[in-house]
């Protein structure tokens, strides 16, 4: 499969080893040192097989939207979309997908298999990490841009919370600015504690996710990609499964409404 990368930031790298990891080939990444709107052009590419997006997240809806006119597949980096209506939009089409890796970790799929719905969970989700001025200043710490600190990093936990139990049904946003959130989502046999934070001392950073009282690590790095997850999702990409905007759409209707409901 050829490939072409629309952006060139952080996250780029993994993406790039993962592509060579499965045997495929890029053939082009575009960058704004191409101009801004180089990614049109880029989309066209007859050659090109998949676009992969890994651009600021606002840009990720007419980047694939682009892109599906154009017959090609897509692969989109988290979040898939910053609203709900956006992802109805794109689940028309096939062979459209987003990368949430953490599903492919062992000990998700390890819970995946144990978890009851006849059973009672308790959960505490405390994702809290450092942030230095240069995030805050970038496309990263600019709510129109990233979506929020809900969105930018914590959408990889919510995604993992409705995976693993269900549907929440009662949600609860206690506090909310740009750095830090906390709240209480519940299910038919969970409730979660929750927060996220980009305002952590360096020294005091964290990814607790305890259910029942067993804290889950899935990831001993300061940020998720250095697990080498991406490999799987590009594994599934090759035989035509990965996560569809109607799932996705699932974590960020539940993000959405963490942000309505805090008054």
């Amino acid at each position: 499969m050829k490939f072409t990368l629309i952006g060139s930031g952080f996250i780029m790298p993994r993406h790039a080893e993962s592509i060579n990891f499965v045997g495929g080939e890029i053939v082009d990444i575009i960058n704004t040192a191409h101009g801004d709107n180089a990614w049109k052009e880029a989309v066209k590419n007859p050659e090109v097989d998949c676009v992969v997006i890994l651009t600021p997240n606002d840009l990720h809806f007419p980047i694939a939207l682009e892109a599906l006119q154009n017959n090609k597949i897509v692969l989109c980096e988290k979040p898939l979309v910053l609203n709900s209506q956006e992802a109805t939009v794109l689940d028309q089409y096939k062979n459209i997908f987003t990368t949430l890796q953490l599903r492919h970790h062992p000990l998700v799929k390890q819970l995946k298999e144990e978890i009851s719905s006849a059973k009672k969970y308790e959960i505490e989700m405390d994702i809290s990490v450092y942030r230095d001025e240069k995030y805050y200043q970038s496309w990263k710490g600019q709510k129109e841009r990233s979506g929020g600190v809900l969105f930018n990093l914590g959408i990889h936990y919510f995604d993992l919370l409705v995976y693993l139990f269900g549907q929440p049904r009662k949600i609860q946003t206690d506090f909310l600015d740009d750095q830090t959130g906390t709240g209480v989502i519940e299910g038919d046999n969970f409730i979660c504690h929750w927060k996220v934070s980009t305002g952590e001392r360096r020294d005091n950073q964290k990814r607790v996710f305890k259910i029942n009282g067993v804290d889950y690590n899935f990831s001993s790095q300061d940020n998720l990609s250095y697990e080498n997850l991406h490999r799987n999702v590009y594994q599934e990409l090759l035989k035509n499964i990965g996560i569809t905007p109607e799932e996705a759409s699932v974590s960020i209707k539940l993000v959405e409404d963490l942000y309505s409901s805090y008054k």
